[in-house]
């Protein structure tokens, strides 16, 4: 078959009128929310950051918390982010503090003792409560980590058996 000057000139036309109906489109929508609250805009990703969810038609963005990470002081702010409006129940002040004090004197001289950490982790009702733990031990003891502590004295397996067996078994936060 052979192609008239006519036909080259229709194939160019409709290829430029395609292009160009893509491009507004395009050029239109860089920067915009799709229908299913994902974000068309490449640049604007953060790869590495966590999930991300739009909460609203005015694509504003919470960040999941790392819930693998309930030893980070930040972890119950980013929590209370995460679940807002509603509330969390968060491990009062005086409780933290009484709590943290038998963590601190669980490190002896000669002799550890497992069974406090262990009874501290087990009366602990989620992993916002860790949280407040560790800031509670940060605050009160010359910004020193609760983490770092407990691996001081804590061996490898003991830290599983005393500290990870409960914490994992915990939710991640409880609403009030």
């Amino acid at each position: 078959m052979k192609m008239t000057q006519r036909t080259w000139w229709m194939i160019g036309g409709g290829t430029l009128l395609l292009g160009g109906i893509g491009g507004i489109i395009y050029f239109k929508n860089k920067g915009k929310q799709s229908a299913l609250g994902y974000s068309i805009d490449p640049t604007r990703s953060n790869i590495g950051s966590g999930i991300k969810v739009n909460t609203v038609a005015t694509a504003s963005l919470k960040q999941e918390p790392n819930w693998n990470k309930p030893f980070n002081m930040n972890y119950l702010e980013d929590v209370k982010k995460w679940v807002y409006p509603k509330k969390i129940a968060v491990l009062n002040r005086s409780t933290a503090t009484h709590l943290v004090k038998t963590l601190h004197n669980a490190r002896g001289t000669f002799n550890d003792d497992e069974y406090a950490v262990r009874d501290v982790f087990k009366k602990l009702q989620s992993k916002t409560d860790v949280a407040s733990l560790s800031k509670a031990y940060y605050e009160n003891h010359n910004h020193k980590d609760l983490w770092q502590h407990l691996n001081s004295f804590l061996s490898h397996s003991e830290m599983k058996q005393y500290v990870w067996q409960y914490i994992n078994r915990l939710p991640n936060y409880k609403l009030t």
